[in-house]
């Protein structure tokens, strides 16, 4: 779904970006989807990316641990939305998260890189937190961020200049938020006229 599908008609994320934009996107909680519900389907995503060799299998930890990954990346990118950085208490829980797939520094075509330590599926999980870090780097991490609508959650690129984007589509989630907002406000009055 995520190869094709952007809501609103925006672009996806440039490569390599666009791989953590994918992998984050495997879960879609409004359409109650998952495309790497199983072990299965996540070592065919990796090969299918060109990620991990299609012979290399996801056991059961590292399967849970690519799930703790896809739910950090996605937190990481709601707080480059809301403009916040996670609680004391997450930040430390997507320290550990990270920390399951190491990187070192290596040259990479003359150029100092950041490279998996591992290899096979826990190498190509490595390898998105390698894309997140060069992003940082590059400035580019912070236009990838997760619609803010609660039972969203869908990563987008922000390409606005200003980089205001909070949505993933204004006709979807920014008209769900902004009719829900209306209902409040319109409650509110009708119950402020009531008690006269």
């Amino acid at each position: 779904m995520t190869d094709v599908f952007q809501p609103g008609g925006r672009p996806p994320a440039p490569q390599p970006l666009r791989l953590v934009q994918d992998f984050v996107n495997t879960e879609i909680p409004d359409f109650n989807q998952d495309d790497v519900a199983t072990p299965e389907d996540l070592a065919a995503w990796l090969a299918a990316r060109g990620l991990a060799p299609p012979s290399d299998a996801v056991d059961a930890a590292l399967f849970v641990e690519a799930r703790a990954l896809r739910s950090a990346l996605r937190e990481l990118a709601l707080a480059n939305t809301l403009g916040t950085p996670p609680a004391p208490s997450r930040r430390k829980a997507i320290d550990a998260t990270l920390r399951g797939f190491p990187l070192a520094l290596r040259l990479v075509d003359a150029r100092p890189r950041l490279v998996p330590s591992a290899e096979g599926a826990r190498g190509g999980l490595a390898a998105l937190v390698a894309v997140l870090a060069e992003a940082q780097a590059a400035g580019t991490w912070e236009r990838l961020k997760a619609c803010r609508e609660e039972t969203c959650g869908w990563v987008f690129y922000d390409g606005s200049r200003n980089r205001s984007s909070s949505w993933c589509s204004m006709q979807v989630c920014g008209g769900r938020a902004k009719a829900s907002s209306y209902r409040r406000r319109r409650s509110t009055r009708q119950s402020r006229r009531s008690r006269r």
